[in-house]
């Protein structure tokens, strides 16, 4: 059956990380190309679940991703386009420039004209420079309101009359967003939607979160899903797909320890999973939850820690401070667990001294691989600006304070990847994104190649400092040697790859 909703997904990094990430980009996009198929395997779980819910209630939905970085990619998209579908749908959950919204609106009325365009996701609904001129705009969860706005288009009803649906060329919908369903009522995803079933996925086990730290856009209203759903849905992918590797995208996975543990007694008795998740350090301070996170196959956690000053934890909301982070830290690295850090550098109240704190933290945490971040408005709701914290204004293109502007955390930024990327007794420079590269292997083996392949990338630095082009290309190799087993990608280009 040729599909008559197309949902589309282009993943890119936002351009206000340019600098930070060059860490990684500059010894794998350098030079001769490496192989970079891996950066495209993964289908994105938003777009498969939305396409899912549509068939289901009698549509014929197809998912399509990465298409302006993946050739095989771009001829389904195109195919499917000649086919002339009723409706394209672009999801921004991934997507931050405006001329990549733009381009790809462009693509489906050069080929297919007549075609309803529609976008959503929380880049829309934030910026409106993500919307395509002619497109409606949907606000929320698309299980709710796409199959309504799609019916009533297609019923030639008035569109506006569907909630949270902002139409084209308008700037508020007539209706406001409908509540969120309950989560487990959503369908598992369907994998099998793609040529070829993805050997790891996300797993969505709660959305939102009930935090209200003061830089974070993660506003949505936290809701949970059942851990009978959840094992269920994990169980459904290894039955029908062979997928036993995955990463939970909840915001904090052992937020909730009663859910946490008995998610992870299901696990441990199905055996064979590997997975990574988000926690909070003093959820990790749950007596026995970081043993039973290792026992059920978590390989990695991703910690969000922010600073190392407890005056701006405390400014930030964060509700823990420096002794908690370092507790929960060392509770997990004992449980046998691997630990990233995430710091955030430039919020309000920021200076050189709080970016020295943190940068002492990081050096002495324990953690295994670490991250800075310059703070971004990537909403206009987060706490930070709707409270002009500490003189806080203006938007996602930069903003200023009373102690520090975005161009300043920036260069912070990148000064202490750089301190702690030539510091061999700190903490690996990593990135999130990149743990999904290593499908491969679990326990021990998957932590040598975790440690291996970014080992690999400060050493590409340490022999760029030194001037060293040997040493930059055994890095390189190294670098290659993780890279060259491709699953499902088809040549991206060097830049869209990354």
């Amino acid at each position: 059956m040729s599909p008559d909703i197309l949902l589309l997904s282009q993943e890119e990094t936002h351009p206000f990380y340019a600098g930070v990430n060059a860490y990684f980009t500059a010894p794998l996009l350098e030079g001769e190309p490496l192989p970079l198929e891996k950066f495209s395997a993964a289908p994105p779980l938003g777009i498969t679940l939305l396409a899912t819910s549509l068939n289901l209630r009698g549509w014929a939905a197809k998912p399509l991703y990465n298409f302006f970085s993946r050739k095989d990619e771009a001829l389904r998209l195109a195919a499917a386009l000649e086919r002339r579908p009723f409706a394209a749908c672009i999801s921004t959950t991934h997507t931050f420039r405006p001329e990549t919204t733009a381009a790809i609106a462009a693509l489906v009325r050069r080929l297919a004209p007549d075609t309803a365009l529609i976008v959503g996701g929380p880049g829309a609904e934030w910026n409106p420079a993500l919307r395509p001129e002619g497109a409606f705009t949907a606000l929320g969860p698309g299980e709710e309101n796409l199959p309504a706005l799609l019916a009533a288009l297609k019923a030639g009803r008035d569109p506006a009359a569907v909630p949270g649906i902002i139409p084209p060329g308008g700037t508020a919908p007539a209706t406001p967003p409908a509540p969120s369903s309950v989560m487990d009522s959503l369908p598992f995803p369907d994998w099998g939607l793609y040529p070829a079933a993805p050997s790891g996925v996300a797993v969505q086990g709660s959305r939102g979160c009930p935090r209200a730290c003061g830089f974070c856009s993660y506003s949505a209203p936290y809701a949970a899903r059942s851990a009978g759903a959840v094992l269920a849905e994990i169980r459904r992918n290894r039955d029908r797909w062979g997928i036993s590797r995955f990463r939970f995208t909840d915001s904090d996975f052992a937020g909730d320890p009663a859910r946490a543990l008995e998610v992870c007694r299901g696990l441990e008795a199905d055996g064979g999973a590997a997975w990574t998740c988000f926690a909070r350090a003093d959820s990790l301070l749950h007596p026995g939850l970081p043993e039973a996170l290792r026992r059920a196959g978590c390989q990695w956690v991703f910690i969000g820690v922010e600073s190392g000053s407890d005056a701006l934890l405390a400014a930030m909301n964060k509700g823990c401070g420096r002794e908690e982070m370092l507790a929960g830290i060392a509770a997990a690295k004992k449980a046998g667990l691997g630990t990233h850090g995430n710091f955030v550098v430039g919020y309000p109240g920021e200076t050189g001294g709080t970016a020295a704190e943190t940068l002492a933290f990081a050096r002495s945490s324990g953690l295994d691989t670490v991250y800075f971040s310059p703070f971004q408005i990537r909403s206009p709701g987060i706490p930070a600006l709707a409270g002009a914290q500490g003189g806080l204004s203006g938007g996602e293109g930069g903003w200023e304070h009373h102690t520090m502007s975005s161009a300043a955390a920036l260069a912070r930024a990148e000064e202490m990847i750089e301190e702690i990327s030539a510091d061999e007794s700190a903490p690996l420079i990593a990135s999130e994104a990149l743990f999904s590269l290593f499908s491969g292997g679990s326990g021990e083996d998957y932590r040598k190649n975790v440690l291996d392949f970014h080992g690999a990338l400060r050493s590409w630095h340490a022999a760029r400092r030194a001037g060293s082009a040997a040493g930059m290309a055994g890095a390189r190799e190294r670098l290659r040697r993780h890279l060259q087993a491709s699953e499902g990608g088809s040549g991206p280009s060097r830049e869209a790859a990354l």
